[in-house]
């Protein structure tokens, strides 16, 4: 019976894009001071003392490793010894499997010698063939095995199959080349080391439908919460916490939880130095502070503390003096937490036990933000950044009744019950939604064969973090698109020198492939106006601002680049849509974008919540008093 040779089939990392970049990749960063050039829009201060990269993106420094699937050829050279060894193993294994095929398929009265012996079965003309084409490969002679496919009286499958392998590894072992003093099991394992860590010599390409991954890989960085156990992160909701016995900043489940915090000590004993230099408490009598001197005098201590410690800060560390446990009555704030009470649901927010008035009644609105945060911050420090599962539907089309992300995932025939994973689905598909959302205002989804996105002051946490979100969240939804540019530009697009070229590789799902729908991926490492005079430009239909801060005074190199910018998008006579973090930056981009333009602007839609923003908080240090927390693309202006 002839055999045919399976195609060998090789796997492939699902594609995850991604990155980010905080984390997931993770909820946000801590603010820390800018070494240079425009803040990024993480940086949430409003003046030069303030701290930045507030927003939620996992450590830059964590991206700078990038993942690619094994090609198949090797991309580090190999001695010609080590490839003919390899294809030795593979050749070996072969035999193994089409001599095993063979045994299976012989019927059973011819080939059974005895009862109470194992059958010997002669390799067959398919193993024979094999075996002739491995000797010319081969370095040495290879000598014929016997396959046993009958079980000896006495002993089980399992023990049949046990010999079969130490058969294997026996013939394996006395033909790999050895090192100098090298035993056969040690040359077994080295050898085999080589044929996974490396791409094998093969005689099978890549088929042309196979797509290319790029993978972030990253961990996501620990949060402080005065919740969660400073040591374990168990949540101490409800729970008697222990306060550390020297710095009193941060929390534990246990005496023993608090010994054994060995990466608190430095903090602690910085914390209790800067304390003696005061002569007082880190907070006392903060109450007699405005909510912008108490922001300015957190980042002081912020600053003295790392001067004890002769080094930075990490965000983590930030953590502990910038979201205090205390009084959230702005003009108390006591620090003792004998003398506070503390909210029963979420565990963040103290008030005085003997003024439960000191409890806001904004409190309950943010109630909900407070436990979904720190579930975020518990599951990642378990499990790693989360990562939401995506939807793959194409639409036929336009889903133009859809007002909300919950009415596009419906519509996608996609539905998520997690809370915490919805909250991560947000935050993927916010920026393609809200660039659909602003082309549906402005009447552009119809007759569009091909779109062009320009992503103005991209980082690669956000825009470009799960580059397949474009294709699922934008392309999926308009069916007479068949071509996507996304454009990413900015100053501050690479810094980690991630390969663009490598990125550029994706490509979209089987279905748009078969369609010849295709999206294109552009990365510009520079200012949009100077993108806009090179020979390589891209006429858009539609240019974003994500969470610019157009109203910052501070740009690039700390100079206000804003202004030629935004100049330079007028001039292309598009939509624009801008986002920010909150509702209080939208007016004032508003009005700095209008300042700046040389023509008549269209508002089309004035600073209005965003239907499509993300739902996953993240921690807002620039006006904590008002709002707790941000979402990305929170609020949304669109001119013309």
């Amino acid at each position: 019976m002839n055999h045919k040779k399976k195609p060998r089939i090789r796997n492939r990392p699902r594609n995850k894009c991604n990155n980010k970049v905080q984390e997931d990749d993770a909820p946000g960063e801590t603010p820390d001071e800018t070494s240079g050039g425009r803040p990024p829009k993480s940086d949430l201060s409003a003046q030069s003392t303030t701290v930045s990269n507030q927003l939620e993106t996992p450590p830059k420094s964590a991206l700078s490793q990038l993942k690619t699937p094994p090609k198949s050829v090797s991309s580090q050279p190999e001695t010609s010894k080590e490839n003919e060894t390899i294809k030795f193993i593979q050749q070996l294994l072969r035999r193994k499997l089409l001599a095993k095929n063979n045994a299976n398929s012989v019927k059973e009265p011819e080939d059974t010698v005895s009862i109470n012996q194992p059958t010997v079965v002669k390799p067959s003309k398919e193993a024979k063939t094999e075996e002739k084409k491995s000797k010319k490969n081969s370095p040495e002679p290879i000598k014929k095995t016997q396959t046993t496919t009958a079980t000896a009286p006495g002993k089980s499958s399992r023990e049949v199959k046990a010999d079969e392998v130490d058969e294997l590894l026996k013939c394996l072992g006395s033909k790999l080349q050895k090192g100098s003093g090298e035993s056969p099991a040690a040359a077994l394992f080295s050898n085999l080391g080589k044929l996974f860590s490396q791409a094998p010599p093969s005689d099978v390409e890549s088929s042309d439908d196979e797509a290319e991954y790029i993978e972030y890989i990253y961990k996501p960085r620990q949060y402080f919460m005065a919740s969660l156990c400073n040591f374990c992160k168990a949540d101490l909701c409800g729970q008697n916490r222990m306060p550390c016995s020297r710095c009193g900043l941060s929390y534990y489940c246990s005496g023993g939880h608090m010994r054994e915090d060995q990466e608190h000590r430095q903090l602690c004993y910085a914390l209790r130095q800067t304390v003696d230099h005061k002569g007082h408490e880190m907070f006392y009598k903060c109450g007699d502070f405005s909510a912008e001197q108490f922001r300015s005098y957190r980042i002081v201590c912020i600053r003295q503390v790392e001067k004890e410690m002769n080094r930075p800060l990490s965000a983590t560390e930030q953590e502990l003096l910038l979201f205090p446990l205390i009084c959230s009555e702005s003009k108390c704030r006591e620090h003792r937490l004998k003398r506070l009470s503390i909210c029963g649901g979420c565990g963040e927010v103290a008030f005085c036990k003997d003024k439960p008035e000191h409890l806001s009644k904004e409190h309950t609105k943010w109630c909900g933000s407070y436990r979904l945060f720190k579930a975020f911050v518990m599951f990642q420090a378990k499990f790693g950044r989360m990562e939401p599962s995506l939807p793959n539907k194409v639409l036929k089309e336009l889903p133009m009744a859809c007002s909300n992300t919950r009415q596009v995932m419906k519509k996608l025939n996609f539905n998520v019950t997690n809370e915490c994973e919805y909250a991560a689905l947000t935050q993927v598909s916010t920026g393609p939604l809200t660039a659909w959302f602003a082309l549906k205002l402005c009447e552009r989804l119809r007759d569009c064969e091909q779109l062009t996105l320009h992503l103005i002051g991209a980082e690669i946490e956000f825009e470009v973090d799960i580059l397949q979100k474009w294709e699922l969240f934008l392309l999926h939804l308009m069916p007479a698109v068949k071509t996507l540019n996304v454009v990413f530009i900015g100053p501050e697009l690479n810094p980690n020198n991630i390969s663009f070229e490598q990125l550029k590789k994706i490509k979209c799902c089987l279905s748009c492939r078969k369609a010849k729908r295709t999206v294109n991926y552009h990365f510009e490492n520079r200012l949009y106006h100077d993108y806009c005079k090179q020979s390589e430009f891209l006429q858009p239909n539609l240019i974003c601002f994500f969470n610019s801060g157009l109203y910052r005074s501070t740009g690039f190199g700390f100079e206000d680049t804003w202004p030629d910018t935004i100049q330079a998008s007028l001039n292309l006579k598009c939509p624009v849509v801008v986002t920010s973090y909150t509702k209080y930056e939208a007016p004032l981009d508003l009005v700095h974008f209008v300042n700046q333009s040389n023509r008549h602007i269209n508002v089309v839609l004035p600073p209005t919540t965003n239907p499509f923003s993300s739902e996953k908080p993240e921690r807002n240090f620039i006006s904590d008093n008002e709002a707790p927390f941000m979402f990305k693309n929170f609020y949304c202006f669109v001119v013309e």
